[in-house]
Protein backbone atom coordinates (compact mmCIF):
# COMPACT_ATOMS: atom_id res chain seq x y z
CA UNK A 1 0.00 0.00 0.00
CA UNK A 2 2.83 2.43 0.90
CA UNK A 3 4.27 1.79 -2.66
CA UNK A 4 0.67 2.22 -4.13
CA UNK A 5 -0.06 5.13 -2.24
CA UNK A 6 1.51 8.84 -2.12
CA UNK A 7 -0.87 9.98 1.16
CA UNK A 8 -0.81 9.46 4.22
CA UNK A 9 -3.81 7.49 5.22
CA UNK A 10 -2.16 4.01 4.51
CA UNK A 11 -3.26 2.10 7.71
CA UNK A 12 -6.92 3.26 6.64
CA UNK A 13 -6.33 1.96 3.50
CA UNK A 14 -5.18 -1.43 4.48
CA UNK A 15 -7.87 -1.85 7.02
CA UNK A 16 -10.37 -1.21 3.99
CA UNK A 17 -8.45 -3.83 2.25
CA UNK A 18 -8.46 -6.54 4.60
CA UNK A 19 -12.39 -5.71 4.93
CA UNK A 20 -12.96 -6.19 1.58
CA UNK A 21 -11.23 -9.59 1.45
CA UNK A 22 -13.17 -11.08 4.44
CA UNK A 23 -16.09 -9.41 2.87
CA UNK A 24 -15.30 -11.46 -0.30
CA UNK A 25 -14.61 -14.31 1.17
CA UNK A 26 -17.53 -14.97 3.27
CA UNK A 27 -19.64 -14.03 -0.05
CA UNK A 28 -17.22 -16.97 -1.66
CA UNK A 29 -18.08 -19.27 0.99
CA UNK A 30 -22.05 -18.53 1.85
CA UNK A 31 -22.34 -18.91 -2.20
CA UNK A 32 -20.81 -22.25 -2.31
CA UNK A 33 -22.50 -23.49 0.51
CA UNK A 34 -25.67 -22.63 -0.38
CA UNK A 35 -25.04 -24.45 -3.59
CA UNK A 36 -23.92 -27.74 -1.71
CA UNK A 37 -27.18 -27.66 0.03
CA UNK A 38 -28.97 -27.42 -3.08
CA UNK A 39 -27.45 -29.87 -4.74
CA UNK A 40 -27.84 -32.41 -1.56
CA UNK A 41 -31.35 -31.54 -1.83
CA UNK A 42 -31.78 -32.39 -4.85
CA UNK A 43 -29.58 -35.40 -4.53
CA UNK A 44 -31.92 -36.24 -2.03
CA UNK A 45 -35.19 -35.75 -4.21
CA UNK A 46 -34.11 -37.93 -6.45
CA UNK A 47 -33.12 -41.12 -4.55
CA UNK A 48 -35.09 -44.35 -5.97
CA UNK A 49 -35.57 -45.92 -2.10
CA UNK A 50 -38.79 -45.42 -0.78
CA UNK A 51 -40.04 -45.97 2.39
CA UNK A 52 -36.43 -47.07 3.42
CA UNK A 53 -36.96 -50.90 1.98
CA UNK A 54 -38.01 -50.66 -2.05
CA UNK A 55 -36.44 -50.19 -5.11
CA UNK A 56 -38.34 -49.57 -8.18
CA UNK A 57 -37.75 -52.25 -11.21
CA UNK A 58 -36.65 -51.23 -14.47
CA UNK A 59 -36.93 -52.57 -17.77
CA UNK A 60 -33.25 -53.69 -17.66
CA UNK A 61 -31.32 -54.63 -14.57
CA UNK A 62 -29.26 -51.44 -12.68
CA UNK A 63 -26.83 -51.38 -10.15
CA UNK A 64 -27.94 -48.72 -6.61
CA UNK A 65 -25.45 -47.79 -4.04
CA UNK A 66 -27.04 -47.68 -0.94
CA UNK A 67 -25.51 -47.20 2.86
CA UNK A 68 -26.64 -50.05 5.26
CA UNK A 69 -26.76 -49.57 8.70
CA UNK A 70 -27.12 -51.63 11.11
CA UNK A 71 -28.95 -51.57 14.86
CA UNK A 72 -25.64 -50.85 16.91
CA UNK A 73 -25.74 -47.73 14.26
CA UNK A 74 -22.90 -48.82 11.87
CA UNK A 75 -22.93 -47.70 8.65
CA UNK A 76 -21.52 -49.46 5.05
CA UNK A 77 -21.66 -48.56 1.74
CA UNK A 78 -23.57 -51.77 -0.39
CA UNK A 79 -24.33 -52.18 -3.98
CA UNK A 80 -27.58 -53.90 -4.77
CA UNK A 81 -28.45 -55.04 -8.56
CA UNK A 82 -31.99 -54.49 -9.45
CA UNK A 83 -33.35 -57.24 -11.77
CA UNK A 84 -36.37 -56.46 -14.01
CA UNK A 85 -40.15 -57.32 -12.94
CA UNK A 86 -40.49 -60.92 -14.04
CA UNK A 87 -43.65 -61.42 -15.99
CA UNK A 88 -46.18 -63.71 -15.59
CA UNK A 89 -46.99 -66.43 -17.66
CA UNK A 90 -49.91 -64.79 -18.90
CA UNK A 91 -48.18 -61.89 -19.38
CA UNK A 92 -45.42 -63.79 -21.36
CA UNK A 93 -47.86 -65.34 -23.18
CA UNK A 94 -49.75 -62.12 -24.24
CA UNK A 95 -46.20 -60.11 -24.78
CA UNK A 96 -45.08 -63.16 -27.16
CA UNK A 97 -48.27 -63.18 -28.98
CA UNK A 98 -47.92 -59.36 -29.56
CA UNK A 99 -44.45 -59.23 -30.39
CA UNK A 100 -44.66 -62.21 -33.14
CA UNK A 101 -47.78 -60.26 -34.82
CA UNK A 102 -45.23 -57.04 -35.18
CA UNK A 103 -42.11 -59.36 -36.20
CA UNK A 104 -42.77 -58.81 -40.05
CA UNK A 105 -42.19 -54.74 -39.40
CA UNK A 106 -39.09 -55.55 -37.29
CA UNK A 107 -36.99 -57.38 -39.96
CA UNK A 108 -37.58 -55.22 -43.23
CA UNK A 109 -35.32 -52.98 -42.07
CA UNK A 110 -35.17 -50.85 -45.71
CA UNK A 111 -37.32 -53.51 -47.69
CA UNK A 112 -41.09 -52.86 -49.02
CA UNK A 113 -41.89 -56.53 -48.13
CA UNK A 114 -40.71 -59.82 -47.39
CA UNK A 115 -41.79 -60.86 -50.87
CA UNK A 116 -39.11 -58.25 -52.65
CA UNK A 117 -35.84 -58.45 -50.21
CA UNK A 118 -33.11 -56.57 -51.72
CA UNK A 119 -31.32 -55.50 -49.07
CA UNK A 120 -30.37 -56.71 -45.47
CA UNK A 121 -33.10 -57.83 -43.32
CA UNK A 122 -32.11 -56.42 -39.60
CA UNK A 123 -32.66 -60.22 -37.97
CA UNK A 124 -33.10 -58.53 -34.37
CA UNK A 125 -31.60 -60.98 -31.14
CA UNK A 126 -33.64 -58.88 -28.71
CA UNK A 127 -36.86 -56.88 -28.23
CA UNK A 128 -36.04 -53.55 -27.30
CA UNK A 129 -37.30 -52.17 -24.30
CA UNK A 130 -38.90 -56.33 -23.06
CA UNK A 131 -37.44 -58.94 -21.58
CA UNK A 132 -37.87 -60.98 -25.10
CA UNK A 133 -35.27 -62.82 -27.31
CA UNK A 134 -34.90 -64.13 -30.36
CA UNK A 135 -33.01 -67.13 -31.85
CA UNK A 136 -32.89 -67.71 -35.93
CA UNK A 137 -32.80 -70.69 -38.23
CA UNK A 138 -32.46 -70.69 -41.83
CA UNK A 139 -33.78 -73.28 -44.15
CA UNK A 140 -30.94 -72.37 -46.06
CA UNK A 141 -27.52 -70.30 -46.07
CA UNK A 142 -27.19 -69.43 -50.33
CA UNK A 143 -28.70 -66.09 -50.33
CA UNK A 144 -29.14 -65.25 -46.39
CA UNK A 145 -26.85 -64.93 -43.49
CA UNK A 146 -27.84 -65.52 -39.88
CA UNK A 147 -27.32 -62.16 -39.14
CA UNK A 148 -29.42 -61.10 -41.98
CA UNK A 149 -26.98 -59.41 -44.46
CA UNK A 150 -27.28 -60.79 -48.10
CA UNK A 151 -25.11 -62.73 -50.07
CA UNK A 152 -24.52 -60.64 -53.32
CA UNK A 153 -22.65 -63.59 -55.34
CA UNK A 154 -25.37 -65.89 -55.00
CA UNK A 155 -28.31 -63.47 -55.72
CA UNK A 156 -29.90 -63.96 -59.12
CA UNK A 157 -33.03 -62.04 -60.93
CA UNK A 158 -35.42 -64.78 -60.81
CA UNK A 159 -35.39 -64.55 -56.82
CA UNK A 160 -33.96 -67.17 -54.03
CA UNK A 161 -35.98 -68.38 -51.58
CA UNK A 162 -35.36 -69.03 -47.91
CA UNK A 163 -37.33 -69.87 -44.83
CA UNK A 164 -37.01 -68.13 -41.81
CA UNK A 165 -37.60 -69.51 -38.21
CA UNK A 166 -37.78 -67.51 -35.29
CA UNK A 167 -37.83 -68.91 -31.65
CA UNK A 168 -39.21 -66.17 -29.11
CA UNK A 169 -38.64 -66.87 -25.84
CA UNK A 170 -40.05 -64.78 -22.83
CA UNK A 171 -39.44 -66.18 -19.52
CA UNK A 172 -40.45 -69.80 -19.77
CA UNK A 173 -42.43 -69.27 -22.56
CA UNK A 174 -42.01 -69.67 -26.02
CA UNK A 175 -43.33 -69.27 -29.52
CA UNK A 176 -42.18 -69.62 -33.02
CA UNK A 177 -42.40 -67.51 -36.11
CA UNK A 178 -41.76 -68.01 -39.69
CA UNK A 179 -41.90 -66.52 -42.99
CA UNK A 180 -40.75 -67.04 -46.22
CA UNK A 181 -38.54 -64.64 -48.26
CA UNK A 182 -37.58 -64.03 -51.64
CA UNK A 183 -34.33 -62.32 -52.41
CA UNK A 184 -33.12 -60.42 -55.41
CA UNK A 185 -30.01 -58.47 -56.42
CA UNK A 186 -30.34 -54.97 -55.33
CA UNK A 187 -31.52 -52.35 -57.63
CA UNK A 188 -28.43 -50.69 -58.91
CA UNK A 189 -28.88 -47.08 -60.66
CA UNK A 190 -27.16 -46.17 -64.34
CA UNK A 191 -23.76 -45.19 -62.55
CA UNK A 192 -23.71 -48.31 -60.22
CA UNK A 193 -24.38 -50.68 -63.38
CA UNK A 194 -21.87 -49.19 -65.49
CA UNK A 195 -19.36 -49.42 -62.56
CA UNK A 196 -20.18 -53.27 -62.64
CA UNK A 197 -19.84 -53.32 -66.31
CA UNK A 198 -16.28 -51.60 -65.98
CA UNK A 199 -15.18 -54.32 -63.13
CA UNK A 200 -16.63 -57.38 -64.68
CA UNK A 201 -14.24 -55.93 -68.36
CA UNK A 202 -11.46 -55.35 -66.47
CA UNK A 203 -11.63 -59.09 -64.74
CA UNK A 204 -12.05 -60.54 -68.20
CA UNK A 205 -8.98 -58.80 -68.93
CA UNK A 206 -6.92 -59.92 -65.99
CA UNK A 207 -8.28 -63.28 -67.15
CA UNK A 208 -6.90 -63.28 -70.38
CA UNK A 209 -3.52 -61.74 -69.59
CA UNK A 210 -2.51 -63.22 -66.03
CA UNK A 211 0.71 -65.02 -66.99
CA UNK A 212 1.70 -61.91 -69.27
CA UNK A 213 4.46 -59.34 -68.31
CA UNK A 214 1.61 -56.38 -68.98
CA UNK A 215 -1.80 -56.13 -68.01
CA UNK A 216 -4.34 -55.22 -70.86
CA UNK A 217 -7.19 -53.08 -70.73
CA UNK A 218 -10.60 -53.68 -72.34
CA UNK A 219 -10.80 -51.44 -75.32
CA UNK A 220 -14.57 -51.90 -75.65
CA UNK A 221 -16.58 -51.69 -72.75
CA UNK A 222 -20.97 -52.92 -73.19
CA UNK A 223 -20.21 -52.20 -76.42
CA UNK A 224 -18.22 -48.69 -76.17
CA UNK A 225 -14.96 -47.53 -77.55
CA UNK A 226 -13.19 -46.87 -74.77
CA UNK A 227 -9.81 -45.40 -73.76
CA UNK A 228 -7.55 -44.98 -71.11
CA UNK A 229 -5.41 -42.04 -69.78
CA UNK A 230 -3.06 -41.52 -66.81
CA UNK A 231 -5.19 -40.15 -64.04
CA UNK A 232 -4.86 -36.34 -63.86
CA UNK A 233 -3.16 -35.84 -60.08
CA UNK A 234 -1.82 -32.91 -58.28
CA UNK A 235 0.53 -34.30 -55.80
CA UNK A 236 2.17 -30.47 -55.19
CA UNK A 237 -1.40 -29.34 -54.03
CA UNK A 238 -1.19 -29.64 -50.03
CA UNK A 239 2.37 -28.40 -50.34
CA UNK A 240 1.19 -25.54 -52.20
CA UNK A 241 -1.98 -24.95 -50.13
CA UNK A 242 0.54 -25.13 -46.97
CA UNK A 243 2.83 -22.56 -48.80
CA UNK A 244 0.19 -20.06 -49.23
CA UNK A 245 -0.88 -20.77 -45.56
CA UNK A 246 2.17 -20.22 -44.44
CA UNK A 247 3.21 -16.99 -46.49
CA UNK A 248 0.14 -15.00 -45.28
CA UNK A 249 1.10 -16.26 -41.73
CA UNK A 250 4.13 -14.74 -42.26
CA UNK A 251 2.75 -11.57 -43.92
CA UNK A 252 0.10 -11.02 -40.92
CA UNK A 253 2.82 -11.74 -38.41
CA UNK A 254 5.49 -9.53 -39.46
CA UNK A 255 2.83 -6.73 -39.30
CA UNK A 256 2.35 -7.87 -35.99
CA UNK A 257 5.51 -7.73 -34.87
CA UNK A 258 5.97 -4.31 -36.28
CA UNK A 259 2.99 -3.08 -34.47
CA UNK A 260 4.76 -4.82 -31.19
CA UNK A 261 7.57 -3.00 -32.06
CA UNK A 262 5.96 0.29 -32.50
CA UNK A 263 4.11 0.10 -29.05
CA UNK A 264 7.12 -0.69 -27.31
CA UNK A 265 8.86 2.10 -28.30
CA UNK A 266 6.11 4.02 -27.34
CA UNK A 267 5.55 2.72 -24.01
CA UNK A 268 9.72 3.41 -23.71
CA UNK A 269 9.25 6.78 -25.41
CA UNK A 270 6.51 7.56 -22.35
CA UNK A 271 8.70 6.16 -20.20
CA UNK A 272 11.67 8.25 -20.98
CA UNK A 273 10.08 11.58 -20.56
CA UNK A 274 10.41 12.39 -17.54
CA UNK A 275 14.21 11.67 -17.85
CA UNK A 276 14.52 14.14 -20.95
CA UNK A 277 12.61 17.01 -19.31
CA UNK A 278 14.30 16.36 -16.01
CA UNK A 279 18.17 16.72 -18.26
CA UNK A 280 17.06 20.10 -19.58
CA UNK A 281 15.87 21.55 -16.50
CA UNK A 282 18.45 20.87 -14.54
CA UNK A 283 21.33 21.71 -17.78
CA UNK A 284 18.82 24.76 -18.29
CA UNK A 285 19.23 25.81 -14.41
CA UNK A 286 22.71 25.70 -14.52
CA UNK A 287 22.83 28.38 -17.33
CA UNK A 288 22.75 26.68 -20.93
CA UNK A 289 20.70 27.71 -23.53
CA UNK A 290 17.99 25.33 -24.67
CA UNK A 291 19.95 24.38 -27.93
CA UNK A 292 23.07 23.94 -25.65
CA UNK A 293 21.27 21.95 -23.42
CA UNK A 294 19.53 19.58 -26.14
CA UNK A 295 23.04 18.88 -27.86
CA UNK A 296 24.55 18.15 -24.33
CA UNK A 297 22.02 15.12 -23.72
CA UNK A 298 22.23 13.99 -27.02
CA UNK A 299 26.27 13.83 -26.86
CA UNK A 300 25.92 12.50 -23.27
CA UNK A 301 23.80 9.79 -24.34
CA UNK A 302 25.40 8.54 -27.71
CA UNK A 303 29.07 8.41 -25.88
CA UNK A 304 27.44 5.76 -23.26
CA UNK A 305 25.84 3.83 -26.14
CA UNK A 306 29.41 3.63 -28.15
CA UNK A 307 30.88 2.24 -24.75
CA UNK A 308 27.81 0.04 -24.50
CA UNK A 309 26.91 1.26 -21.45
CA UNK A 310 22.59 1.67 -22.76
CA UNK A 311 20.87 0.27 -25.25
CA UNK A 312 19.36 2.38 -27.90
CA UNK A 313 16.59 4.67 -26.54
CA UNK A 314 14.54 5.69 -29.12
CA UNK A 315 14.00 9.65 -27.73
CA UNK A 316 17.24 10.38 -27.68
CA UNK A 317 17.76 9.06 -31.34
CA UNK A 318 14.93 11.47 -32.31
CA UNK A 319 16.57 14.37 -30.58
CA UNK A 320 19.93 13.19 -31.87
CA UNK A 321 18.26 13.65 -35.68
CA UNK A 322 16.43 17.36 -34.73
CA UNK A 323 20.40 18.17 -33.65
CA UNK A 324 21.49 17.42 -37.04
CA UNK A 325 18.63 19.10 -38.73
CA UNK A 326 19.40 22.64 -36.67
CA UNK A 327 23.25 22.11 -37.86
CA UNK A 328 22.01 21.34 -41.59
CA UNK A 329 20.57 24.70 -41.29
CA UNK A 330 16.69 24.16 -40.75
CA UNK A 331 15.51 26.44 -38.26
CA UNK A 332 15.58 25.67 -34.18
CA UNK A 333 11.61 25.87 -33.86
CA UNK A 334 11.31 23.58 -37.07
CA UNK A 335 13.53 20.98 -35.51
CA UNK A 336 11.26 20.96 -32.36
CA UNK A 337 8.51 20.81 -34.46
CA UNK A 338 9.49 17.98 -36.16
CA UNK A 339 10.75 16.26 -32.87
CA UNK A 340 7.02 16.28 -31.46
CA UNK A 341 5.58 15.09 -35.08
CA UNK A 342 8.13 11.97 -34.84
CA UNK A 343 7.68 11.37 -31.47
CA UNK A 344 3.65 11.37 -32.37
CA UNK A 345 3.16 11.22 -28.16
CA UNK A 346 1.32 13.95 -26.53
CA UNK A 347 3.63 14.83 -24.37
CA UNK A 348 6.49 15.17 -26.57
CA UNK A 349 3.94 17.46 -28.74
CA UNK A 350 3.41 19.80 -25.59
CA UNK A 351 7.36 19.72 -24.93
CA UNK A 352 8.19 20.75 -28.84
CA UNK A 353 5.16 23.73 -28.74
CA UNK A 354 7.24 24.75 -25.16
CA UNK A 355 9.68 25.01 -26.41
CA UNK A 356 9.26 26.89 -29.74
CA UNK A 357 7.27 29.50 -27.68
CA UNK A 358 10.01 30.06 -25.56
CA UNK A 359 12.02 30.67 -28.86
CA UNK A 360 9.43 32.87 -30.45
CA UNK A 361 8.28 34.89 -27.72
CA UNK A 362 10.90 34.31 -25.25
CA UNK A 363 10.33 34.22 -21.35
CA UNK A 364 11.40 33.74 -18.18
CA UNK A 365 9.07 30.90 -17.13
CA UNK A 366 10.26 27.89 -19.22
CA UNK A 367 11.92 26.00 -16.12
CA UNK A 368 8.78 26.07 -14.02
CA UNK A 369 6.68 25.09 -16.50
CA UNK A 370 9.07 22.41 -17.44
CA UNK A 371 9.12 21.47 -14.02
CA UNK A 372 5.25 20.84 -13.90
CA UNK A 373 5.88 18.77 -16.62
CA UNK A 374 8.51 16.44 -14.86
CA UNK A 375 5.81 15.91 -11.91
CA UNK A 376 2.80 15.04 -14.76
CA UNK A 377 5.52 12.95 -16.18
CA UNK A 378 6.26 10.70 -13.32
CA UNK A 379 2.19 10.07 -13.28
CA UNK A 380 1.89 9.27 -16.26
CA UNK A 381 4.71 6.90 -16.51
CA UNK A 382 3.38 5.20 -12.95
CA UNK A 383 0.07 4.56 -14.58
CA UNK A 384 1.84 2.74 -17.70
CA UNK A 385 3.50 0.24 -15.13
CA UNK A 386 0.13 0.05 -13.78
CA UNK A 387 -1.66 -0.42 -17.19
CA UNK A 388 1.84 -3.36 -17.94
CA UNK A 389 0.55 -4.91 -15.21
CA UNK A 390 -3.07 -5.63 -15.73
CA UNK A 391 -1.92 -6.77 -19.23
CA UNK A 392 0.51 -9.22 -17.73
CA UNK A 393 -2.85 -11.07 -15.80
CA UNK A 394 -4.61 -10.49 -18.63
CA UNK A 395 -2.20 -13.07 -19.99
CA UNK A 396 -2.05 -15.37 -17.17
CA UNK A 397 -5.65 -15.65 -17.17
CA UNK A 398 -5.85 -18.50 -19.44
CA UNK A 399 -3.38 -20.86 -18.08
CA UNK A 400 -4.87 -19.91 -14.64
CA UNK A 401 -8.55 -21.30 -16.48
CA UNK A 402 -6.63 -24.32 -17.83
CA UNK A 403 -5.55 -25.29 -14.08
CA UNK A 404 -8.54 -24.53 -12.90
CA UNK A 405 -10.11 -27.07 -15.07
CA UNK A 406 -7.58 -30.26 -14.30
CA UNK A 407 -8.57 -29.43 -11.02
CA UNK A 408 -11.43 -29.77 -11.29
CA UNK A 409 -11.20 -32.88 -13.43
CA UNK A 410 -9.13 -34.21 -10.86
CA UNK A 411 -11.74 -33.67 -7.89
CA UNK A 412 -14.74 -34.71 -10.54
CA UNK A 413 -13.47 -38.04 -11.92
CA UNK A 414 -13.31 -40.14 -8.61
CA UNK A 415 -16.61 -38.88 -7.57
CA UNK A 416 -17.89 -40.17 -11.13
CA UNK A 417 -16.30 -43.29 -11.12
CA UNK A 418 -17.40 -44.20 -7.42
CA UNK A 419 -21.16 -43.22 -8.35
CA UNK A 420 -20.73 -45.21 -11.27
CA UNK A 421 -19.88 -48.03 -9.25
Amino acid sequence: MRLLSTDRGVRERVEAYYADKLRLMLAVLGVGLALALILQLGAAQEGLLTEGYFLPRKEKAYAHRLTLRTEEGEAESYTVEVEPRELTAEECRALLQETAAGMESLILGENASLQEVRSDLNLVQEIEGTPVTVEWELDNYETLNLDGTLRLENLTEEGSLTELTARLTCGEEESVYRAVVCAYPPLLTEEEKWEKTVDEAVAEGQTESSQQELKKLPETIGGLLVRWEEAASFPAGPALALTLFAAAAVYVGKDRELQKQVRERERQMRRDYARVVSKLVLLMGAGAAVRTAWEMIVKDYQAKKEKGQVKTRYVYEEMALACHEMQSGVAETKAYENFGIRCRLPCYLKLSALLEQNLRKGGKGLSQILNAEIAEAFEQRKDCALSQGEEASTRLLFPLVMLLGVVMLLILAPAAMSMQI
